[in-house]
């Protein structure tokens, strides 16, 4: 129940910060136009306070909450570029720690082929992976049934009330076709819209700061071996002149591509540090356990490093 908790502050919050940035964009264009003794620049200014305030209020009440979350203190908290404002974005998306890595990374739309299907019912969905080699069924929402509520009018008088009571289609899928990852008209999707914008806010740091935390040492790794490989000019890198030197400037698709490599190596260890913090079993990533990758650490040694790195920070 708590990710519903947070969820209803991380839906506060974000509508908050919305106001704020729009309050603020209109204060500047105040100050642009009075000084700072005028009564209209002096309200305007007010207003953006007041929304400053009630936003940090809402973050401090999200900071109460995830003293007692086991996942917060255990890693999150521990993680540089990682706040409670991004705690707070990323635990209200209620991630199923029983489900695998795999749909973590379909869910944060990180899978680099889809599966475009039909099921028996007639449905069109869009799956990560095989379904005729997982097992996988129809994903699809549909009404299952009906349970009667009782719902208090203004007044004091109880009405009954149906509530629809919604469930997964679970059909079996006869028709399945790889695509790369994009969306298709009347094509029910699999990942979230609010988990790629919290992958985009998290990396975002260790895009900015890349020498502070383990994770973006990761991104800049990833991207430097691209912009190395033998065909990396004009896809991974672009030559700009500067002065009287050129120089390798890396394209958006290795920075998109190292994002990636580092969110996808965040989610593992928040994964593998949930599960055993809960007492569960865990299984190493796909890539590490099969392909025989040999750069995944255990996330308790990737704590070790981002209080090293805070260290030479502070």
């Amino acid at each position: 129940m708590q990710s519903l908790a947070l969820r209803s502050i991380c839906d506060t919050f974000e509508a908050i910060q919305k106001i704020r940035f729009a309050s603020e964009n209109r204060l500047r264009a105040i100050a642009q136009q009075y000084d700072e003794n005028h009564k209209e620049r002096i309200v305007a200014l007010e207003h953006v306070t007041k929304i400053d305030e009630f936003e940090k209020a809402v973050v401090k009440q999200a900071e109460e909450i995830l003293k007692d979350d086991m996942i917060y203190q255990g890693f999150l908290m521990q993680v540089n570029g990682i706040s409670v404002r991004t705690s707070l974005r990323l635990l209200s998306l209620g991630l199923d720690i029983e489900r695998e890595l795999s749909d973590w990374y379909a869910y944060f739309g990180l899978v680099p082929i889809y599966w475009a299907c039909k099921c028996e019912h007639g449905h069109k969905v869009l799956l990560p992976s095989d379904p005729f080699k997982t097992g996988a069924t129809c994903i699809m929402r549909k009404k299952v049934g009906e349970e009667d509520d009782l719902s208090e009018d203004i007044d004091g008088s109880i009405t009954t009330v149906k509530r629809v009571t919604m469930g997964k289609c679970g059909g079996r899928i006869v028709e399945a076709n790889p695509m790369p990852p994009s969306k298709m008209n009347g094509y029910y999707f699999f990942w979230n819209k609010r988990a790629k914008k919290v992958y985009y806010i998290i990396t975002d740091y260790w895009v900015k700061n890349s020498g502070r935390s383990f994770y973006g040492r990761i991104f800049r790794q990833e991207r430097e071996k691209l912009m190395n490989r033998a065909d990396a000019k004009d896809v991974y890198y672009k030559l700009v002149k500067r002065g009287d030197k050129e120089v390798k400037v890396a394209s958006r698709r290795a920075t998109l591509s190292a994002r990636r490599k580092a969110f996808k190596m965040f989610l593992a260890h928040l994964y593998q540090a949930w599960r055993e913090l809960l007492g569960m079993e865990y299984r190493m990533p796909y890539a590490f356990e099969f392909l025989k990758h040999d750069d995944f650490i255990d996330w308790k040694q990737v704590l070790q490093i981002e209080e090293t790195l805070r260290k030479k920070k502070d």
